[in-house]
């Protein structure tokens, strides 16, 4: 593909305030994210057309850097380069440089279908669907300039992962974790950057389209999942649940959010889970949720700026949702 020329589009935005929508794209009206990553100024979008896109908070500008089909599902932002994972069964990961179009997988490797990426300092960890029952997981300490396999974890027959987004995958000092979903749900937590593997049930209800979307890693010890249905966007039972002890165990959510959800993420003491029926917030890691804003969204992230924002993504016409500030939720919620 020949897209690593810049693209700007310039758009007349009206100042942003707490809950306004910015709509990026009037002219795809299906467009829409499930890759959002914050970095500084800059908002990455990877977009269902295949458009790897930043954004500019200052001067309001949405810049395509490359287009890469089909779909992007997971970016990543760090001060070392931004990492894009396109889904489906080729699914790669590549960054802007056209001197590396792709980084994973190599010319002449297995095609996989990717569910998510992650990123910590040089390390970049990648997760893919399980090919003859074995999760298909790759490591690289580089970023991405050689990549070692990781062998011998094993999926139950119908589990794997889910690409809603970009969140499944994680990265936490030598730990490396991902959830699963399906006929079972599972969080794998790998030590020593993936050389000693454990794996936990988590209690979703097991079946086609069942199971964790989204994993937040508050600390070592406290972990929030959600997921359950997307069939089912008002169903309430099993859609969360938490672990205070690093994934052994895990407990429902005592006043669970309200539906379907297919991101999760904790910001300053607050957890935020959206979905296609709204947005939650906690203050209490996940135990008890409050409902905040109705509507449809799929991913979101937070800023840290003056002030800091929480940015979430729709489902048309590639909008973005800025809550500001960010914590606003844990205001409300004080008792």
């Amino acid at each position: 593909m020949r897209f690593f020329y810049f693209i700007v589009f310039v758009f007349g935005f009206t100042a942003v305030n707490s809950q306004e929508i910015i709509e990026l794209d009037s002219l795809n009206p299906l467009a829409h994210a499930r890759a959002i990553r914050c970095l500084g100024d800059k908002i990455y979008l990877g977009d269902n057309l295949g458009r790897c896109l930043s954004y500019s908070v200052t001067s309001q500008e949405l810049k395509l850097l490359r287009q890469q089909q089909p779909e992007i599902r997971d970016v990543e932002a760090s001060p070392k380069g931004v990492f894009w994972m396109q889904t489906a069964d080729e699914g790669i990961v590549f960054t802007n440089e056209s001197s590396t179009p792709s980084l994973f997988p190599k010319a002449g490797a297995k095609s996989v279908f990717l569910d998510g990426i992650a990123i910590q300092d040089s390390v970049v960890f990648v997760m893919g669907d399980p090919i003859d029952g074995e999760f298909q997981l790759f490591l690289s300490k580089n970023l991405g300039r050689t990549w070692e396999s990781i062998h011998g974890v094993l999926a139950k027959t119908g589990e794997a992962g889910y690409a809603a987004s970009g969140t499944t995958v994680h990265l936490l000092e030598k730990r490396l974790y991902f959830v699963t979903g399906g006929a079972e749900s599972r969080i794998f937590i790998g030590k020593r950057w993936g050389k000693h593997w454990k794996s936990y049930t988590i209690p979703f209800e097991n079946g086609e389209g069942e199971g964790a979307y989204s994993l937040c890693i508050i600390d070592r010890k406290n972990l929030v999942a959600v997921g359950g249905n997307y069939q089912f966007p008002s169903r309430r039972t099993k859609v969360c649940f938490t672990s205070s002890d690093g994934g052994k165990t895990w407990e429902e959510a005592t006043t669970p959010p309200m539906g379907y959800r297919s991101c999760v993420i904790h910001y300053e003491g607050v957890t935020y889970a959206c979905g296609t029926n709204g947005l939650d917030f906690s203050s209490d890691n996940g135990v008890h949720w409050t409902p905040w804003i109705r509507g449809s969204f799929l991913a979101m992230d937070v800023a840290k700026g003056v002030p800091d924002k929480l940015w979430v993504t729709t489902k048309n016409n590639l909008g973005l949702y800025a809550f500001e500030p960010v914590r606003i939720a844990w205001i409300i919620n004080k008792p």
